[in-house]
């Protein structure tokens, strides 16, 4: 696994790399973040071959011509582009999650950011829909089922298994926000999560895809096979494909993260394994 403590710059403008395939040849994809001062316009020009995915982490923002508030963001089909405005105010941050290209990509039909429109509830299991973006977009980092600001909750993705449970995980909710099913992602997804207080999630991998998981507020450990590592609000942690990993929420509150796949545009894709030592026996 690789930390990046404190991953959001506090200070206006700034630009990170958290996770830069140049430097790590073997990762799915790269992760940016960058701070805007208010007034600030900046062009955004993803790959001509790779998609890709900007999510506001705070602060607001104006484009395609949308004000987009934390947790709301867009999709960009390969060869799309467009212009970020950080409203007046206070500075907005946002992180750009990238999949590398392969061979096989094509672009997609429309050259213009998507916004990331309410999911719908699907089974990791279930068969992709075409992508049909919808109007207006989902804010990923309030609680799930939370009333966004038009009024609207929104569907919470069921956590299939037993009971409606993902096995080996406990008081979590999900929202997929882009996937092959909502915005027609082909080698990424990002969600957004929630844990409850004494929730978490046991040791599992991915063998197809690297994760992502970015801590927006609460906090807790990242499990590993050997430690817990402490994680606060606005630290990251990526892991690569295969690598075991969990997450146990802390004892002052409920967690919500932002996370994702590079590599992988569903659970499914990613693949899900569940570490047998972790889950107990059903009598």
């Amino acid at each position: 696994m690789i930390l990046v403590p404190a991953a959001v710059p506090r200070t206006a403008p700034a630009f990170r790399r958290l996770i830069d395939p140049f430097h790590l040849p073997s990762v799915h994809g790269g992760l940016t973040v960058e701070t805007l001062p208010p007034g600030v316009r900046v062009e955004q020009h993803p790959s001509r071959v790779a998609e890709s995915v900007t999510v506001v982490l705070s602060g607001r923002i104006r484009s395609a011509g949308r004000v987009l508030g934390p947790g709301e963001g867009l999709y960009h089909p390969p060869g799309s582009s467009c212009g970020i405005t950080a409203l007046p105010g206070a500075p907005a941050a946002v992180l750009t999650v990238r999949p590398r290209a392969v061979a096989d990509d094509r672009p997609a039909p429309l050259p213009y950011p998507v916004p990331l429109g309410p999911p719908r509830p699907t089974a990791p299991d279930a068969p992709t829909a075409p992508a049909t973006p919808a109007a207006g977009t989902v804010p990923a980092a309030r609680r799930a089922g939370e009333a966004g600001p038009s009024g609207e909750a929104g569907p919470v993705q069921p956590e299939p298994g037993a009971a409606g449970r993902i096995a080996g995980s406990a008081g979590m909710e999900v929202r997929w926000l882009a996937t092959a099913d909502t915005v027609g992602a082909r080698r990424l997804t990002v969600a957004a999560s929630t844990f409850a207080v004494g929730g978490g999630h046991d040791l599992h991998r991915h063998p197809h895809a690297d994760e992502f998981f970015l801590v927006m507020s609460g906090g807790g450990g990242h499990l590993t096979e050997t430690a817990e590592v402490p994680l606060r609000a606005g630290d990251l942690v990526f892991v690569p494909a295969g690598e075991w990993h969990g997450f146990r929420t802390g004892p002052a509150g409920p967690t919500a993260a932002l996370y994702g796949y590079l590599g992988a545009s569903s659970l499914t894709g990613a693949g899900y394994q569940v570490r047998p030592a972790d889950v107990p026996e059903v009598a």
